[in-house]
């Protein structure tokens, strides 16, 4: 089975991840629910017969993204979450889908923790060869007085974009 991959706000993106990652995307089973018939989760579903994912990324969305995950997670199944959430007072939780809190799914929610030590890892694996960084690179930006531009782009989120980097020598 392929990897799913779901982004409501940029199909493009997506491709250009999977494309730029895997080489290919016949790897990969990119969809856009909003343009197809039913909900996610309805659609999720029929794709899983009626069994529901073990794994969710949420990397973009808003607070009633949960309730997404939460309904097309298996029990024991694992959420995580590595974006921003700039809105909303609470994030919901649908108690039934959630298992009345015995299902065991779980949310892991974060960015990657900095510090030496990490660095130092990231730069080995870099160093290594066993991750490539470059090609989540989309957007190149020269000197330091680019750096506000690139975070610029990062919150307007362009469809083109994966990734910028600012070279400062």
């Amino acid at each position: 089975m392929p990897l799913f991959l779901y982004n409501p706000y940029c199909r493009k993106k997506l491709r250009l991840l999977s494309t730029n990652l895997l080489g290919s995307v016949d790897k990969v089973d990119i969809r856009n629910y909003y343009q197809k018939n039913g909900s996610i989760e309805e659609q999720v579903m029929e794709l899983t017969s009626g069994k529901g994912v073990n794994k969710v990324i949420i990397a973009g969305g808003d607070v009633d993204t949960f309730l997404t995950a939460i309904k097309v997670l298996k029990p024991g199944g694992k959420i995580g979450k590595v974006n921003y959430i700039g809105e909303g007072d609470y994030i919901k939780i649908p108690r039934v889908e959630w298992g009345c809190g015995m299902g065991h799914k779980q949310i892991s929610a974060g960015l990657m923790p900095g510090g030496r030590l990490r660095m130092e890892k990231l730069i080995s694996l870099i160093e290594t060869g066993r991750i490539n960084p470059s090609r989540l690179v989309t957007h190149k930006f020269y000197g330091f007085d680019k750096v506000e531009e690139a975070l610029l782009m990062m919150k307007d989120k362009p469809r083109d974009l994966i990734q910028p980097i600012v070279f400062i020598e």
